[in-house]
């Protein structure tokens, strides 16, 4: 199935299916310690798995319930893909959930939250969300401010809940209701 998937951009950023192109730069990403220390996968990350994972990505036109889309996040002065972000809809499409990940060098830029908050825009004004929900490790400090930022609202901790292989933390849920995204939007 061709991706229909039109990208999304941003002032600085432009968030687009990822490709096969995309496979080492994921594996790179996802190999790195410092970021698999709070995610779902373990480091090191191949390059077949990565490889894998997009192919699952071009099979789907976009988000459909059910499942994650991910997508690349490019930086429009010089191409370079600094990371993704992904969409998780519920089955009945309602509820999203969003994730991000992105190069340890392109931290620190503002990055995951301007391209975090274009997929809570597209999720609430194109698919039509009643509910984004965000989970991480209450220690992943970065990534809570993140949530923050946007506008996410801390809803408590499930704990042992989060399992990597053989081994539990608690997960930290935050969650923004459309409504409160829309009234933030027509406040800027």
């Amino acid at each position: 199935m061709e991706t229909t998937f039109a990208p999304l951009e941003t002032e600085r950023l432009v968030l687009r299916p990822m490709t096969m192109d995309d496979a080492e730069d994921l594996a790179e990403r996802r190999s790195d310690t410092t970021t698999a220390q709070y995610q779902a996968w373990r480091a090191p990350y191949s390059v077949e798995r990565a490889r894998e994972l997009i192919a699952s990505m071009e099979s789907q036109p976009g988000p459909l319930p059910g499942l994650w889309y991910q997508l690349a996040v490019e930086r429009k002065r010089d191409g370079k893909v600094l990371g993704d972000v992904a969409l998780y809809l519920s089955g009945n499409g309602r509820t999203a959930e969003v994730g991000f990940t992105l190069h340890p060098w392109a931290r620190g830029h503002h990055y995951a939250t301007e391209a975090t908050a274009r997929l809570v825009d597209y999720a609430v004004f194109d698919v039509g969300v009643h509910r984004i929900e965000a989970c991480t490790h209450p220690h992943n400090i970065a990534s809570v401010r993140v949530l923050e930022r946007i506008g996410f609202l801390a809803e408590g901790i499930r704990r042992e809940a989060y399992w990597v292989e053989d081994e539990v933390s608690d997960d930290a849920i935050y969650g923004l209701l459309a409504r409160e995204w829309i009234a933030r939007r027509e406040g800027d």
